[in-house]
């Protein structure tokens, strides 16, 4: 078992499998020492860095040792960096500092004073690891689930496994006794829940009710769950679904059949499916789901502070869209 150090550095955006490492490090404090860690958690926007390296340096009544947590290390100030590198390069015997960031980098300077050594990157999972971190989730809970359920949950949530955990936890214990997680078990759970997600802000702007579709965005927003290359994806899947369903049935296709063939399931989704498609013309959906296109390329340009924005002129020029 290696020495815990005395600062690591975490970068990248894959937060389910930092916090795995940090709880490992932790366990093996306790399991040498007898003790539970003692932790402090701090944000560059509220600590100053000199708050940080005071608590680092100076002993705790309470505790002989300490872990100190830095989050968002990305921001921290460019007048406190050189405080820190200093700390950095001569630690404390009493504590473990942890830079993390969901950034894949910090300053130049901190980075090198920790040294290759003590730091790691998390980096996002690729398209086939994320089923398979939904499909062994499942499995380790005695429960199957069908490859659309798995996209459903991939459209639902970021693509952190912190973020698939949660939603993966909820649907394991309300639908335990069902055996097998469905296309029709995420739509009950989608439709049912006080939560507002990619599929009622899809609800709202099919009905052309724009106050109400800003209304969710921003309820979206507060939950942190408003990356809008995440929500345009959602989107697109949705859209893309009802201008199938439009070619179909104006090809013909009985109704059922089309949803059948589509795998639109349970009443209250055929209902908005069919009333949408009444609603919007096939000229207004190829041109919304073009939209889409436009604006996914601009959200993965954008940083974080404009994500509002980005998602508001979206969604202003797709309810508005309307044909002459």
């Amino acid at each position: 078992m290696s020495k815990i150090a005395s600062v690591y550095l975490f970068t990248g955006p894959e937060n389910g499998e930092k916090e795995k490492a940090i709880g490992q490090i932790l366990n093996q404090y306790k399991t040498t020492t007898g003790n539970d860690p003692e932790t402090y958690r701090f944000y560059p926007f509220e600590t100053s860095v000199g708050e940080v390296v005071s608590l680092l340096k100076n002993g705790d009544l309470f505790s002989d040792y300490k872990f100190v947590f830095i989050h968002n290390a990305d921001e921290i100030k460019k007048n406190e960096i050189p405080y820190l590198v200093s700390y950095v390069k001569e630690p404390g015997d009493s504590a473990t500092l942890f830079l993390l960031t969901d950034s894949y980098k910090v300053d130049p300077k901190l980075s090198a004073a920790v040294g290759k050594a003590s730091t790691r990157i998390f980096w996002e999972l690729f398209e086939n690891q994320k089923v398979n971190w939904i499909r062994g989730y499942f499995k380790k809970e005695s429960l199957s689930i069908s490859p659309e359920a798995v996209e459903m949950i991939l459209d639902l949530v970021e693509n952190r496994t912190d973020d698939l955990k949660v939603v993966c936890e909820r649907l394991a214990v309300f639908f335990k006794d069902r055996g097998h997680i469905s296309e029709e078990i995420i739509e009950e759970y989608v439709f049912h829940s006080k939560e507002e997600n990619v599929f009622t802000l899809f609800d709202k702007m099919v009905r052309n009710d724009f106050a109400g579709s800003i209304e969710i965005l921003h309820k979206l927003a507060l939950s942190g769950s408003n990356n809008p290359v995440q929500l345009l994806s959602g989107l697109y899947w949705q859209y893309r679904n009802l201008l199938k369903l439009k070619h179909l049935l104006s090809e013909g296709e009985n109704e059922q059949k089309a949803m059948a063939a589509l795998k639109i399931r349970g009443k209250k989704k055929q209902a908005l499916y069919l009333a949408a498609q009444d609603e919007h013309s096939l000229g207004e959906l190829e041109s919304t789901i073009m939209l889409i296109a436009d604006y996914d390329k601009h959200a993965r340009e954008v940083s974080k502070e404009r994500w509002m924005l980005v998602m508001e002129m979206f969604i202003h020029q797709a309810v508005n869209r309307r044909e002459d």
